[in-house]
């Protein structure tokens, strides 16, 4: 047995073909999710129920398996969900629950189990961020400023834990799951907002799939070194941060404009 390993969000997409590629290389997996049972297929790794939307439950969550199993030698952050909204009409509650899930709760579980997989002597935190921290998603606010904290707590923990643990900020691409299934969406919305929809959802679909991104995940976890890290296809892997780094923003916010169909005035 190579240790524990926690994975947030592991019932569905990434997290569950994670959970099962670090079963089948060892691990005692286990997966913390609102779920409360595993779908078929995932025999091995074990469920426990959690609300990461609630700050209290995550932190009840994260002392008492500290208190029972210990700090696990792998943590993902990886639960999350999108929510696509105009500005104006972006729920309130929206708002802090975006926030809890995507920052709050990485935070808090980085919080407890660091300092202590740190003073045991190394381990591996790995915080799915996403390629939005670059170029942010239209609609989606939160999402991305989310993705984009956590991306730059990861990197400061990085400076803490230089040498006691491995610190990674892997911010993936597009992956073919069920991820615009179940993002919180405006219904009701304008021709900008429904283009923009389309174009994620056809991104979706020809996207790399969840298997493949957790093999991507899975190496960076086995090599047990900090950094930032890109996964997706080649185009958002490599083209993409390359290209971030050449090209002035002014120039790629008009570019990302173009590409949603944003860059239009709907009156």
């Amino acid at each position: 047995m190579k240790g524990i390993a926690l994975v947030t969000g592991g019932t569905k997409g990434i997290g569950k073909a994670l959970c099962l590629r670090l079963k089948d290389a060892g691990y005692q997996v286990f997966s913390a999710s609102r779920s409360k049972s595993l779908p078929q297929g995932m025999d091995g790794v074990t469920q426990i129920s959690v609300d990461f939307s609630n700050f209290q439950e995550t932190r009840n969550f994260a002392e008492k398996f500290l208190e029972q199993f210990g700090a696990p030698d792998v943590l993902v952050n990886n639960a999350g969900y999108g929510a696509f909204y105009e500005w104006g009409k972006f729920p309130k509650e929206e708002i802090t629950r975006q926030i809890q899930v995507l920052f709050s709760s990485p935070v808090e579980l980085c919080r407890i189990f660091a300092p202590v997989m740190a003073e045991r002597g190394g381990g591996v935190i790995l915080n799915l961020s996403s390629l939005a921290t670059l170029y942010p998603l239209p609609f989606m606010p939160l999402y991305n400023a989310g993705k984009a904290a956590l991306s730059s707590f990861s990197q400061t923990l990085m400076l803490e834990y230089r040498h006691s643990l491995a610190i990674i900020d892997f911010r993936m691409g597009n992956v073919r799951t069920n991820f615009n299934d179940c993002a919180s969406r405006q219904v009701d919305c304008s021709p900008n907002v429904k283009s923009t929809w389309t174009r994620m959802e056809k991104q979706l679909k020809s996207s790399i799939s969840s298997q493949y991104a957790a093999k991507q995940i899975y190496f960076r976890i086995y090599t047990g070194k900090s950094g930032i890290f890109f996964g997706g296809n080649w185009f958002h892997s490599r083209f993409l941060p390359t290209i971030f780094r050449i090209i002035p923003s002014k120039i790629l916010k008009k570019l990302i404009s173009c590409w949603y169909g944003t860059s239009k005035r709907i009156s």
